[in-house]
């Protein structure tokens, strides 16, 4: 077999090199017929959903009008527990909870006390997204005792934001504070 010509080349490898290259850059991808788009609606396949619940050791749907207790806790303050559901939010959020009097108010818990869930670490995946693994504690912080708050209505307030967004999902349940022990 014989050599091309040593002028020829640099010609040949340039004109290679840009096929490749142009090829690789190819502004318009190919569509791959076996690829399932589902439904045209997006929004109703990216929208998240969320669910704020309650129970220590359980999940427990809340519903407005339930009740939650009040819980002593072993430092002296009171808290309420609460858990979240999410779909769509992804294995890596932050929980914010807000404690607000029905009628209007300030919140009688700290709004900036961060909860962060990951997967594995107070997240777990189930077969409708996530939850979260345990009983989150909302600490009423504005409160002295139980009976500024035992049967009054409140509105709790759970927000989550997929770490590194600033964009919340959030639900809130109107509830009666209890204080069954």
């Amino acid at each position: 077999m014989k050599s091309a010509p040593r002028s020829a080349l640099p010609t040949l490898l340039f004109l290679l090199c840009s096929a490749v290259q142009t090829r690789c850059s190819s502004p318009t991808p190919v569509a791959d017929a076996s690829i399932d788009l589902g439904p045209t609606d997006g929004s109703a396949i990216v929208d998240p959903t969320l669910e704020v619940g309650t129970g220590q050791s359980a999940w427990e749907s809340l519903a407005d009008g339930d009740s939650v207790e009040l819980i002593h806790g072993p430092q002296g303050g009171y808290h309420l527990f609460a858990r979240i559901r999410e779909q769509r939010l992804g294995s890596d959020v932050q929980v914010t909870f807000r404690v607000t009097p029905a009628e209007g108010g300030d919140p009688i818990n700290d709004v900036t006390d961060r909860i962060r869930l990951i997967e594995g670490r107070g997240l777990l995946r189930t077969s409708q997204g996530w939850e979260s693994t345990s009983a989150l504690l909302v600490i009423l912080v504005r409160i002295q005792g139980p009976s500024e708050v035992v049967g009054r209505r409140y509105v709790l307030e759970a927000n989550v934001v997929r770490t590194g967004s600033t964009v919340p999902t959030s639900v809130h349940r109107a509830i009666t504070i209890v204080d069954e022990t």
